[in-house]
C-alpha cells in the first residue's frame, strides 16, 4: 500500500527544516561512540575504531560511476534536493518523491544512480548488513572532513541493493538517521519517502518520525502516529496522534489527547504538549491558543525545535547551539528562520559538505539587506565579482577569505571560490595564489587550480611550499619527488606530524612510492594495521565502495587535528583503489588545507 502525505501549510511553511540528533524525539539522549585518536602518538598506532566483535567481513562487489564534479555536495549530484532559498521543491527529471514503490522494490533503493552521481547497485554487496548499521549507528557526525561527508552521503543515497544480513527495512533507516545526524535533511527524506507503509520496519518507523519532524512536516506524521504509540511510548506518537487529529478536523479527539497529556506531566513536560496545542490551533483544530514563553522552556530538543517552526514560534537564536554542530546544514534551508541566523549558518554549513559553494554565495546575496554596505559580506562578495579593477577583486577576495568569525577559515576560502575561479591567473596575484589554490580546491575546481601553478612557481617560497602541497594532492599538475617534498618541509616549516599528514597523502595516492621514499616513509609514516585499517584495506581490496565511504567517516570523527596520519593513508590508499581517485585527492588537499 502506498503511503499518504496528508500535508499541513503553517504559518512558516512545510518543508523546513531541523535535526534530530537522539532517539527518542523528547529527550535528547547521547550515544557512547568511538573517537578518533587525539594524539601524535597514535599515529604510530591507532586505536579500532570498529563496532566490538566486528573485524571488517570479506567478500566482493565492483561498482562504476562518473567522476565527482566540482563541488558536488549539493549540485549536479541530487537534482531532486530543495534549492537552498525555497521551502520545498518540485524535483527536476525525476518522479514524484511521495510516490511510493511497490512492496518489491524496496530491496534496492537510493535516487542517485550512477547518471548523476551514484556509486553503482553493488555499492553495499558483499558487504555486511549489521557491521554497516553498527558503524553507521555509533558513527559521530558530521564527520572533521567536508568531503569524505560528500563521500559518505553519495554513497548513502546511491541506488543500491541491501547487503546481506539486514532486513531493506532497517537498512534503509540506517542510511536515513545517519543522512540526518550529518544535516543531509533532503536526503534522508527522499529514501524514506520511497517505502511504502506496508514495508516499515519498527526502527523505520522511529526514524520516519524523525525525518517528518526534520521537515516540520506534521502532515507527514500522521500516516504512522498510531503505528507509533503502539511500538513506542515515546511520547513524541502520543503528542502526534492529537496534532493529527486537529489537521484531520476531529477536534473531540485532539482536545482529549492534550488533556489526557497535560494531566501527566511525569510522562511528558508540559512545554511539550503547549507547543502539540500551538500547533493544534494554527490546523484550526483543538481550538486553544497556547501562548510559548521561551524564558520558562526546558532545554531545547529536536521536537521542541521542529514543532515550534511548523507553528510559526521562533526559536530563540541563544537555544539552537544545542542541536550540535550539524545543525547548521539545516538552518540554512528552513524559510521560517530569520534570515540573519540563515546568513551566519551558511559558512558552516559550506564546511559540512551540505551546501555548494554556489550555492553561499547565493545564500549570502539573498539574505543580506539589499543595502548591504561594501564591507559587508555581500558587499565584498559583490566587489570579488564585479569590482571596479582587478585590484579591487582580489582585495576582496582576500577579505572574505580572512573573515570567519566562527574560527575556520577554510568556510571562508569556499566562500570566495566562486569569484576565485574568474580571477586572471596573472603575476600581479602571485602573493595570493596559494589562497586562490586552496579555496578552489575546497570547492572542487580542480582544473582551475591547476592553471595557477605558472603564478606560484615563482611566489615567494612559503606561497610557492603551500601551493605546492595542495596541488600535489588535489589536482596533480606539480612535479612531485623527495626533493620537492624537502624543499616544502624547509620552506614551511612543518612540523613532524604535518610533513606525516602530507607524506600519508601522497603515498596513499601512490605518488610516493619507491625506493627514494623509503627513508621519510619509514620516519614519518611507520606501518602499523589494527581492526580499523584491516577492514577499509579489505572492503577496498573487494571493491566495496559504500563499505570504504562509511569507514572514511568512521575515521574522521571529531576534528581535523585529532587525525593521524596513519588514517589519511589508508583513506585514500582505500578510494583509489575503488576508483575513487578524485574523491581521495580533495579529502587529501582538504587535509592539507586544515590537518
Amino acid at each position: 500500500m502506498g503511503k499518504p502525505h496528508q500535508r499541513l501549510v503553517l504559518a512558516t511553511g512545510i518543508g523546513t527544516a531541523l535535526v534530530l540528533l537522539a532517539l527518542p524525539v523528547i529527550s535528547q539522549t547521547s550515544n557512547t561512540q568511538p573517537q578518533v585518536p587525539a594524539s601524535e602518538s597514535d599515529a604510530a598506532s591507532p586505536k579500532s575504531l570498529l563496532p566490538e566483535g566486528f573485524d571488517g567481513p570479506a567478500s566482493n562487489a565492483n561498482d562504476s560511476a562518473p567522476p565527482m564534479a566540482p563541488d558536488a555536495s549539493v549540485a549536479g549530484t541530487l537534482p531532486t534536493i530543495s534549492p537552498l532559498l525555497q521551502a520545498q521543491a518540485t524535483p527536476v527529471d525525476q518522479p514524484d518523491p511521495f510516490a511510493a514503490p511497490t512492496s518489491a522494490d524496496i530491496a534496492i533503493s537510493g535516487p542517485l544512480t550512477p547518471a548523476n552521481g551514484g556509486y553503482g547497485v553493488a555499492s553495499f554487496s558483499g558487504s555486511n548488513g549489521v557491521f554497516l548499521e553498527s558503524l553507521a549507528r555509533r558513527m559521530t557526525a558530521p564527520v572533521a572532513s567536508r568531503w569524505a561527508a560528500i563521500t559518505l552521503r553519495r554513497a548513502l543515497l546511491s541506488q543500491s541493493a541491501t547487503p546481506w544480513g539486514i532486513s531493506p527495512g532497517d537498512w534503509i533507516a540506517a542510511r536515513a538517521w545517519l543522512l540526518l545526524r550529518m544535516g543531509e535533511l533532503d536526503g534522508a527524506k527522499l529514501i524514506v519517502d520511497a517505502v511504502p507503509i506496508d514495508r516499515y520496519t519498527p526502527s523505520l518507523y522511529r526514524i520516519a518520525g524523525q525525518v517528518a519532524l526534520a521537515g516540520a512536516d506534521i502532515g507527514g506524521l500522521c500516516p504512522i502516529a498510531v503505528t507509533g504509540q503502539a511500538l513506542s511510548k515515546d511520547p513524541l506518537w502520543k503528542l502526534a496522534v492529537g496534532m493529527c487529529a486537529a489537521v484531520q478536523g476531529d477536534d473531540i479527539t485532539a482536545a482529549t489527547m492534550f488533556d489526557a497529556l497535560n494531566g501527566d506531566n511525569k510522562y511528558v513536560d508540559p512545554f511539550d504538549v503547549r507547543l502539540g496545542e500551538r500547533v493544534a490551533t494554527v490546523a484550526g483544530g483543538a481550538g486553544r491558543a497556547s501562548q510559548i514563553d521561551w524564558a520558562d522552556a526546558p532545554a531545547l530538543t529536536p521536537y521542541r525545535f521542529g514543532i515550534a517552526t511548523a507553528a510559526g514560534v521562533q526559536v530563540p537564536a541563544d537555544k539552537l547551539p544545542a542541536l550540535g554542530p550539524a545543525r547548521f546544514g539545516w538552518l540554512v534551508r528552513i524559510a521560517g528562520v530569520a534570515p540573519a541566523v540563515r546568513l551566519d549558518s551558511l559558512r558552516q554549513a559550506a564546511v559540512l559538505g551540505t551546501v555548494s559553494a554556489a550555492e553561499l554565495v547565493s545564500g549570502v546575496a539573498a539574505l543580506s539587506p539589499g543595502d548591504a554596505p561594501a564591507d559587508s559580506r555581500a558587499g565584498q562578495l559583490r566587489t570579488a565579482f564585479a569590482g571596479g579593477s582587478l585590484a579591487d577583486r582580489r582585495a576582496a577576495v582576500r577579505a572574505i577569505q580572512g573573515s570567519d568569525g566562527a574560527g575556520d577559515s577554510y568556510g571562508g576560502l569556499i566562500e570566495s571560490a566562486t569569484a576565485a575561479a574568474r580571477l586572471p591567473t596573472s603575476t600581479d596575484s602571485a602573493a595570493d595564489s596559494a589562497d586562490i589554490i586552496a579555496a578552489l580546491l575546497a570547492a572542487g575546481d580542480a582544473d582551475t587550480a591547476r592553471r595557477w601553478w605558472r603564478i606560484a612557481d615563482k611566489a615567494d617560497k612559503k606561497v610557492r611550499a603551500r601551493a605546492w602541497a595542495l596541488l600535489a594532492t588535489g589536482s596533480g599538475g606539480v612535479p612531485v619527488t623527495p626533493s620537492d617534498f624537502k624543499d616544502w618541509q624547509s620552506a614551511s616549516g612543518a612540523d613532524e606530524r604535518h610533513a606525516g599528514m602530507l607524506l600519508a597523502a601522497l603515498a596513499g595516492l601512490g605518488l610516493a612510492d619507491g625506493g627514494s621514499w623509503s627513508g621519510l616513509r619509514d620516519s614519518l609514516l611507520p606501518r602499523t594495521a589494527n581492526s580499523w585499517s584491516r577492514a577499509i584495506d579489505a572492503a577496498a581490496r573487494a571493491g566495496r565502495i559504500g563499505e570504504v565511504a562509511l569507514l572514511t567517516g568512521t575515521a574522521l570523527q571529531g576534528r581535523w587535528a585529532d587525525v593521524p596520519p596513519l588514517h589519511l593513508y589508508h583513506i585514500t590508499t582505500a578510494l583509489v583503489r575503488v576508483g575513487r581517485g578524485q574523491e581521495a585527492r580533495l579529502i587529501a588537499a582538504e587535509a592539507v588545507t586544515r590537518g
